[in-house]
């Protein structure tokens, strides 16, 4: 508040009306926005002009009696008093407005993507700026979990056998046909298909290989309706099993228990679900039991709290003696919300960016993965689709951010999975732990 003061001749001094707009921000902010997790929430930094003028503060002026000034100095002092206060209103007013527009401009700047809202980044450390702008939009908001399940991808068979043919019997057909649906099913997800269109026919090709198991597949449509399927599935023993309408039509060199003991040789098992209320379907759900084909490195293995033998709570100092010798390290201090945290970039040997590391008190606080090299134990990575997340994983954990953003959790592996993109979403990085941007 200013204060009036009277001069040798009596007369109020006016103080100097110096009033300086608050600070404008550093322009070079980092542009941090999309991971996330649950429970992690974005913090908006402090507004720089509410500290010098609180809102609603109104300047006073000590009132000045006539009776502690001499007669002749009375009507100058009145007048004197009314420029004071008309001098400090205009004052009053004019700060308020700067105040007002500045405010409007950093909500203007928050709503924009491009312009960074609480971090700035040492431009000595290229890349983490653009790595968490994708990301932040994950972390506003905490939303409720759904659980995804596998069940909409079993393979499905009508509950009939076919009258005559090579049947064991009449309970193995439409078992076995199931099976067959579900290994197209499986083999389309994990590699894809053909479509090809003529006029308003769709001819849909799936083939590949499971396991040591070979499916071949044609699904024919027109005006949306199916007109035909077909499928084959040859065995690592050479088995072969045909369905025409998904109903068993050719059975050579094996039968249920045969085919069962080779998927099990693979590390797979085949189970039949409960009937859907109708109970005109048979449906068999196919899943991985256990490890096939080479295994995962250690190195790139994303497992438990941690990636490649790094886990959280690791002394940093120790970072790069855990590391392979190919692996770069790049640290420097990232200025997020009024405070100083360290970030180490982990690179390969060309320099591309591998991974973050998040320091707290010299210890590991949270491990961002952005490479695609890096996979679970089931092989899920950067770049898999939920789609595919799902068939390895029975159970899957799904929430979304403040922005609608979509993210999963797994079992054995303590972080979370962020996904975006149209169509199959796809896994665009992992954060394990916690990261200073999105507490």
């Amino acid at each position: 508040m200013a204060e009036s003061k009277l001069t040798g001749n009596h007369v109020p001094s006016i103080p100097p009306a110096s009033i300086q707009p608050p600070a404008v921000p550093p322009s070079d902010l980092d542009r941090t926005p999309p991971y996330p997790g649950p429970g992690i929430v974005s913090i908006t930094p402090p507004d720089p002009g509410a500290a010098s003028v609180p809102a609603g503060a109104v300047l006073t002026i000590p009132a000045v009696k006539p009776d502690d000034v001499p007669s002749p100095y009375v009507a100058k002092t009145a007048r004197s008093n009314n420029n004071w206060i008309m001098i400090a209103v205009v004052a009053l007013l004019v700060l308020i407005l700067v105040v007002l527009g500045f405010r409007r401009q950093r909500r203007g700047n928050r709503e924009d993507p491009a312009v960074p809202a609480s971090s700035a980044e040492n431009p000595e450390l290229p890349n983490y700026s653009d790595f968490v702008a994708r990301n932040k939009a994950l972390i506003e908001q905490k939303y409720s979990e759904t659980i995804l399940t596998d069940e909409p991808f079993a393979g499905q068979a009508p509950l009939a056998a076919r009258a005559g043919g090579p049947l064991d019997s009449a309970e193995a057909d439409p078992r076995l046909a199931a099976l067959v649906d579900a290994f197209r099913i499986r083999v389309r997800i994990m590699q894809g298909s053909q479509t090809l269109v003529r006029n308003q026919a769709q001819t849909l090709v799936t083939k590949g290989d499971l396991r040591g198991f070979r499916i071949q597949a044609i699904e024919r449509t027109e005006n949306g309706s199916i007109v035909s399927e077909e499928a084959q599935l040859t065995t690592p023993r050479h088995g072969l099993i045909k369905t025409s309408g998904r109903v068993l039509v050719a059975l050579q060199k094996t039968d249920l228990r045969g085919v069962l003991s080779e998927l099990q040789a693979a590390g797979m098992e085949f189970s039949i679900l409960p009937a859907l209320a109708e109970g005109t379907q048979v449906r068999g759900q196919l899943r991985s039991i256990g490890h096939w084909g080479k295994a995962v490195p250690k190195e790139l293995l994303i497992s438990g709290g941690g990636v490649g033998g790094l886990t959280l709570g690791f002394h940093v100092a120790r970072l790069q003696s855990i590391l392979p010798p190919t692996r770069g390290v790049l640290k420097r201090k990232v200025l997020v919300n009024d405070a100083y945290h360290e970030v180490y970039k982990v690179t390969d040997q060309g320099g591309e960016p591998l991974f973050y590391v998040y320091e707290r008190a010299g210890k590991v606080l949270g491990i961002s993965i952005i490479n695609e090299t890096f996979k679970t134990v089931q092989g899920i990575g950067i770049n898999n689709t939920l789609d595919q997340i799902r068939l390895h994983y029975p159970q899957v954990k799904l929430a979304y951010s403040g922005k609608k953003t979509p993210f999963v959790r797994v079992a054995g592996v303590d972080g979370i999975f962020i996904i975006q993109g149209a169509g199959d979403k796809r896994v665009i990085s992992i954060l394990i732990g916690e990261s200073p941007e999105f507490e």
